[in-house]
Order: structure tokens, then sequence, then C-alpha cells
């Protein structure tokens, strides 16, 4: 007979909520930093070059470091027993690091400097290079924090508590991530922080919410580390059904493997539901800001503007250097071989931005001319702009006063505003993207007080079911909706679907895991994660050039089918629909 039985299992004591908040509130301060990146990754690295079809490409490092980080991070965590505990060591680690990688992905420009801004590596400047491997040290850093949170739970936590302590966790992710997604937008709107750039650069209004997201991050996951302490070995051993004189059992990396292969039926079941809903929250992460741009916002142009713009791409003189050759060549065809859709040409934030850098009209030729004839229309100035202190490419109301009125200027003069429009309304685009995430991200958090309720009367199976359902609805409704406020609407199915993606996968998952395991067992998990992103990310930009002509919002509904598929894949789970959650909990206190 084996010591467990000999010793039988203690049940972990209850924890109150006070104490189930201090566990997770770190987890407030990471999401704040996944809310700033999911917003405004795809944002800043199209000002620093980026074309759309390349997007998915560049967000490639975060599932793909996810893949390798977590799975270790929760071994380690599992075998680590030190004065800071077994899980917090992780949350430091991964919290200074990702606070470095907040501050510098938005000034990668800056730390470029001009030595390094015209060296070109693979085509790709260096500046996006930059900005790539600061993406990449966020996510590594995200990675080897986030994991330990989850295993945290399980750690800490009876199984009678597990769903109320990944609610709990849902609703302070949903804090995090709503502050993050709305932060550009509040610093513009109620700060004045300007929300545009030169090109080649990040909006200010963006710059500085990443450095409040790094400060955010670092308190939250130091209250964390302060206000709660972990179980010492004794102790945990015997709620493992152990002596607690048993000494900790290390099992060697390798075993990762073995764990993997002999992962419980639940678990790959589960697994299965998880690759779809990621696959689609991937791609809404990635293309919702040119998605929306391009259905609500006005970013594309006439014939004569793109027959201008690319009449001016055709005269520019070869660089002498070959590689700076062949990127202009490739701009230019690709460009070129643009396709209209409905008598329009949709135009990327990155052309956009080098199109009105002065391409076709220099800024101070076209500034004269737009002044001379607002000079002959000025009751019309007045009344528009209110004073002429007003008046600013940079400003979009500006311009968009500029390009809806018959100013009588030169066809070039017109397209060069037309082009400097359109990048104001990608940068527009980006602030609502902001806004779109903030409320799903509220939604999640409003929903994710009630999921432990509806979860007891119905089952946490019924609930993941119906919240994927309503995600599915809600992203494909984005491609028939043309106004950016009823794009809100929208967001309530996808903020069911998130709460529940966050919870019930989760609250499923611990009641067929070993104790001892928990860590390197939600690595595991983490698989059914982070393939299907860089699945995605490896395909989803070549399928939205080709198939799609890089508009990125029919790639939207796509994840809202994906997301459907995960709630019929949710019945395969073997749970009864109704009424599991009081069987479960009979069985805890007989």
């Amino acid at each position: 007979m084996s010591a467990q039985n000999n010793v039988g299992t203690v049940e972990k004591p209850k924890l109150g909520l006070g104490s189930i908040i201090n566990l997770s509130m770190g987890f407030m301060g990471i999401q704040m930093g996944f809310g700033l990146q999911n917003g405004n990754a795809s944002r800043i690295l199209a000002n620093y070059g980026a074309d759309v079809h390349e997007l998915s490409w560049f967000w490639i490092v975060a599932p793909l470091t996810g893949l390798i980080v977590q799975p270790i991070i929760g071994h380690m965590g599992d075998n680590t027993w030190g004065k800071l505990g077994r899980r917090k060591p992780y949350f430091l680690i991964g919290a200074i690091l990702a606070s470095l990688g907040l501050i510098f992905l938005p000034n990668s420009n800056i730390i470029a400097g001009e030595s390094m801004a015209a060296m070109e590596f693979l085509g790709i400047s260096a500046i996006l290079w930059l900005g790539i491997a600061f993406l990449a040290l966020m996510d590594v850093s995200f990675n080897i924090s986030m994991e330990p949170f989850r295993a945290l739970v399980g750690d800490m936590l009876p199984k009678s508590q597990g769903t109320l302590g990944f609610s709990v966790q849902t609703i302070l992710i949903g804090l995090g991530a709503i502050l993050g997604s709305f932060l550009p937008w509040i610093l513009h709107n109620w700060f004045d922080i300007a929300n545009v750039a030169p090109s080649g650069s990040v909006a200010p209004n963006v710059v500085w919410s990443f450095y409040i997201g790094a400060i955010i991050l670092m308190l939250t996951i130091l209250y964390t580390i302060i206000t709660t302490k972990e179980y010492p070995p004794e102790e945990f051993n015997r709620y493992q059904g152990k002596k607690s004189s048993d000494s900790l059992e290390k099992t060697p990396m390798s075993e990762i493997f073995v764990d993997a292969w002999k992962m419980p039926k639940r678990m790959k079941r589960l697994g299965l539901v998880q690759f779809f809903s990621w696959f689609a929250l991937f791609t809404m992460w990635v293309f919702t800001t040119v998605g929306i741009s391009q259905n609500a916002y006005k970013v594309e142009v006439s014939e004569a503007d793109y027959q201008i713009a690319l009449n001016a791409m055709q005269t520019l003189p070869i660089p002498a250097d070959p590689e700076e050759a062949k990127d202009q060549e490739e701009m230019i065809a690709d460009f070129k071989n643009r396709t209209a859709k409905d008598g329009l040409y949709f135009v990327n934030s990155s052309q956009a931005g080098f199109i009105s850098n002065g391409l076709i009209y220099k800024d101070e030729e076209l500034d004269k001319e737009v002044r001379k004839e607002l000079a002959l229309k000025k009751d019309l100035f007045k009344t528009e702009l209110q004073n002429e202190s007003e008046y600013s490419f940079n400003n979009p109301e500006v311009l968009n006063f500029l390009v809806s009125n018959d100013l009588n200027l030169s066809e070039a003069a017109t397209a060069s505003l037309r082009y400097k429009f359109v990048k104001s309304q990608h940068e527009k685009g980006g602030d609502w993207t902001g806004v779109l995430f903030g409320t799903y991200n509220a939604i999640a958090t409003a929903f994710a007080f009630l999921l432990t309720f509806i979860a007891r009367k119905t089952s946490r199976k019924l609930v993941h079911i119906i919240s994927l359902l309503a995600g599915g609805i809600g992203l494909i409704s984005l491609n028939f909706i043309h106004d950016p406020s009823l794009m809100l609407y929208s967001m309530i199915g996808v903020g069911l679907a998130w709460a529940s993606i966050l919870t019930m996968p989760y609250a499923l998952l611990i009641d067929s895991l070993p104790p001892a395991k928990m860590g390197v067992y939600m690595g595991i998990f983490n698989f059914f994660i982070v393939i299907p992103q860089i699945i995605n990310a490896v395909i989803g930009g070549p399928i939205v050039h080709a198939f799609f002509n890089d508009y990125a919002i029919n790639y939207l509904a796509f994840g809202g089918v994906l997301f459907i598929l995960a709630a019929i894949l949710t019945l395969r789970i073997k749970e009864p629909l109704f009424n599991e959650a009081q069987k479960l909990e009979a069985e805890a206190a007989a």
C-alpha cells in the first residue's frame, strides 16, 4: 500500500475572497501589458514599415515563446522550493523583463538612432527588427509570469473553489485588459496627448500608455508576492496524501515529454476546443486594427488618386544600394498589383505614410497651396476650424475637413491630402481598436462575476458552449457593420467567449490533473493555445493577401466560424449539460 493511501489526502483549506484576489492581482498587471500589446503591436509595427500581410509573421514570436517557455517554467516551478516560494520567483523575473519590453517597444526608432535607421537585414529595416525583438522580449516575459499564476490557483485552492479561483482571475485579467486597451484613447481624448506621429514613429499617446503599463505591471506583481504565502513543502505534501516528512520528488526536464504523452483524455479533448478558440483569438488580435479601418474608416482612395501615387512611385530614382533598390522594386510591385474593390483601392498604413511623406507633393508646397485656397474661403475656414492655430496636417479633423470640401486644389495636391487623410484614418482605427478590445474585456469582467453562479445552475460545459457561440456571432457580425459605434455590440459576444475561455477550460481541467504536476500540465496545456497561434501566424498573412486582397475583415469572420466549431467540439467533454456542479459539490462535501 502506498504512502498516499496510508496517510490519506487532506483537503486544502478554503481561502477567503480577499486571499483569492491577492493570488491573482499580479495577473491584472500582466494582462494590462497584454491589452496594450494586443491593441497596439500591429499598429506600432505598421508604423515601423510592416505591411498587412506581414503582421502575422511578426506576431509569431508570441506563441512560439509560449510553446517553449511555459512548460519549462511550469516544470521548474513544480520543482522549486525557496525562500520566496514556489511560483513567486518566476513572477518577479518575468515582471522585470516585461516592463523593459513595454518601455523599449514603442521607442525602437529612437533606440535604433540615425546610424541604424537606413540599415536592413533580409529586406527588413533595422528599426522593424528592433521592434520585433522587443515584442519577443515582452512575450517571453509574459509567459514566464503567466503560467505560474495559473498553477498557483491549483496549488492554493481546493477543487471545490477552482471555478471561483479562475473566475476571480478572469475578473482581474479583465480589469487589467480594460485599462490597457482604453489607455491610448483615454490619454488622447481626456488629456489631449497626440495620437499621430511622423512617419516611422509611434504616437505619443501610445508611448505614454506603455510607460504607465510597465509601472502598473511591476506594482501588481509585487503586491501578489508580498501578500501571498505559498504552502511549504511539508504542508503541500499532506494535501497530496504524502507524509509531511517526505522529501520533494524532483523530476528531470525530460519528464515533460513523458507527461505530454500521458496527458489525460479530458485534457486532449479540451485541447482541441482550445486549439480552435485560440486560432480565432489570434486572428482577432492581429487583424482587427486593419479590419475595422477597412470596414469603418476611409482607408481607400479613388482610381485617380491611386494612379497619381503609382506614377510618382514609378518615377523614383533607383537607389545605388542593391538591397534598397530591391525593396523599392517590391514596394512598387505590391502597390501596382492592388485590385480595386467597388472602384476603390485599399492603402495600408505604411504605404499611406510613405506616400504622404512628400512623395507626391512636398509638405511646404502643399501647405502654401492649401492656405492660399483657404484664404479665399475664410468664412468656411473659421466655421470649421475656429482659428488658424488649429490648422495642421497632423490633425485628423483638419484633414477630414480639407478632403471633404472642394478647395480647388490641383489633382496632385488633392491626392497628397488624401493619403495624409488615409494615414490619419489608420491611426483613428488603431485608437478605436483599443476601445473595442477594452469593451470586450469589460464585458468579460462583468460576466466573470456570474460564471460560478451560472455554472452551478447548469454546468461548466454548457456555459462554455453558449459563450463560444456568442463569440462566433460577434466576430462574424463585424464583417457587416460599417459604423464604429455599432461594433461595440459585436464585442458583447466576444467578451462572453473571452471570459469563458479564461475560466472554464481550466476549471474543467484541474479535476483530472495530479497536484504534484499541476505546473507542468498547465504548461503542456498551453501547447493547445500557442500551436494554433503559430500556425495562424505562418498562414494568416498569406491567406489575407492571396484570397482577400488584404481585406482583413473577411479573415475576422473566418475566426468567428472557428469559435462556433470550438463550441461544437465542447460537446465531446464528458460532463452532463445540467446539474454537474451540484454533483461535484456533493462529492466534495462527502
